[in-house]
């Protein structure tokens, strides 16, 4: 029976990884797709219409986990600075992916580690310890190679990617405090409908009539995004935090390998160099977190 009990939870294990990798997989395809559209079509509007897509994928997830019945809002307050937090972080990358690497941005987005380790103590109670806060300091360093200005990608574009990771670091910070009272189901559907309500009210400042290819575009990226949130919840599910986070950082080989076939994009030797500090840096962190029971 032991060997049995074994043999389920290492089954587990891999099925977490599985859709660990797969929904990095997911999430960088789909910004690769929303790489297109930025050419074409304001921010605001593929952020408004690709989260009306990504909801009908919530809406069903949330019929196969607990149903409606579930979606119980009790920390208001933190729903709605949590979404706009979210909406912030959606609409500053959009406007970074228009001229920055899909690599560039990704590199930057694994910065948000560094930085919720230092906002932690303030807005959550949490200690850090000196060697967590080393390890955000080498981080740093290596953010400061990817931003380095070196004419190949336009300085504009590299300081909104900086950006993304410190507003995505306040949404993080509001996750887990709306977390302790509320329910994965219902942050997935208010964060989506508040991004949906901020996209819209942008609409008047910028609207391209989507054609029919613009259009698909859109919603197959919607909805491999709610199928890739989806993938994400039951990585977690299936499998221990301290195993499958570090696979997350393949998104980042993801993002690399798609810039590449689709935009024909090769990684800067400081962004090589810069991300595998700044990985190496969050993965400490993440190390010193497990250790003292906080994954």
């Amino acid at each position: 029976m032991a060997r049995s009990g074994e043999a389920l939870a290492g089954r587990n294990q891999l099925r977490g990884i599985a859709f660990m990798v797969s929904s990095g997989a997911i999430f960088a395809f789909t910004d690769a797709l929303a790489k297109i559209l930025t050419g074409d079509y304001p921010a605001g509007q593929i952020m408004c219409l690709r989260t009306v897509f990504v909801l009908i994928s919530i809406v069903v997830m949330v019929r196969l986990r607990g149903g409606f019945e579930s979606v119980r809002i009790i920390n208001w307050k933190g729903h709605l600075l949590r979404g706009l937090f979210m909406a912030a972080t959606t609409l500053t990358f959009l406007l970074a992916l228009k001229d920055a690497p899909l690599a560039d941005l990704f590199a930057l987005l694994f910065v948000s580690p560094l930085i919720l380790t230092v906002l932690a103590p303030l807005f959550l109670g949490e200690q850090v310890g000196w060697r967590r806060r080393v390890a955000v300091a080498v981080g740093f360093c290596g953010t400061l190679l990817i931003v380095q200005p070196t004419g190949e990608v336009p300085f504009t574009a590299l300081m909104l990617g900086l950006a993304v990771p410190f507003v995505l670091s306040f949404s993080d910070i509001a996750t887990r405090i709306v977390a302790r009272t509320d329910s994965a189901n219902s942050m997935m559907l208010s964060s989506n409908i508040i991004m949906a309500a901020v996209g819209l009210a942008l609409l008047p400042f910028g609207w391209t009539t989507p054609d029919w290819q613009g259009l698909l575009i859109i919603a197959v990226m919607g909805t491999l995004q709610g199928v890739a949130q989806y993938f994400l919840v039951y990585a977690f599910i299936h499998a221990e935090t301290v195993v499958i986070v570090p696979f997350r950082y393949l998104m980042l080989v993801w993002a690399t390998a798609y810039g590449y076939l689709m935009f024909g994009d090769v990684p800067r030797m400081e962004t090589v160099i810069g991300a595998t500090i700044v990985v190496g840096a969050g993965l400490y962190i993440f190390h010193r977190e497990a250790r003292h029971g906080r994954a």
